[in-house]
Order: C-alpha cells, then structure tokens, then sequence
C-alpha cells in the first residue's frame, strides 16, 4: 500500500509546475517560522492589544476628564505615549496623566 501511494506522490510532482512548488514552498516556510517564532509573536501581539487598549483609554480619559472640567490635563496620543502604555499599561497610563498634571 505504501508503494502505490508513493507512486501517486511522485506522479502528482510530476505534474505541478514551478509556480506551485514556489507557493508549496513559501508555505513550509511560513508554517515553519510561524512555530519557530510563536514566542516573539506572542509577545507582539500583547504588546499591540495592550498598545491599542491604551489608546482607547488614553482617548476616554480625554474625553472624561475634558467634562470633568480638566481640559488642561490631556495627554496626547501620539507613537512615544502609546509606547509608554503598551509596555507599562494601566500603570504607564496613569503615569502619563500624573506628569501631565505636575507639568501645569
């Protein structure tokens, strides 16, 4: 049995062409990166929710804060602010707030 299906292999790579060796190969390659660096991935996609959280609450606590009668304390959402917040989170934005008003 395993002969004939050996035999199919070989004929089936008979028949494919060079485009779809190419695509079998970038996907051996993906899959192979994608467990190789599943670690690092994890790690940057934490990074980005807790970055994108950050901005979502950066934005609320704006928004709160302006009705609050505080429109001198607003932090700003640029790329540094969202950093702070994506490594540190609650506490980094907390931070932010905090050296935003001792700087008034």
């Amino acid at each position: 049995m395993f002969f004939v299906q050996l035999l199919c292999v070989s004929r089936m790579a008979k028949n494919m062409g060079l485009t779809q060796w190419i695509w079998l190969a970038v996907a051996l390659l993906g899959l192979v990166s994608i467990l190789y660096f599943n670690r690092q991935l994890k790690i940057l996609f934490f990074f980005l929710r807790n970055a994108l959280l950050g901005a979502a609450g950066l934005y609320g606590g704006n928004i709160l804060l302006g009705f609050a009668g505080l429109q001198g304390l607003y932090v700003g959402i640029n790329a540094l602010t969202l950093l702070v917040v994506g490594v540190l989170g609650v506490p980094g934005m907390a931070m932010l707030y905090i050296t935003q008003w001792m700087l008034q």
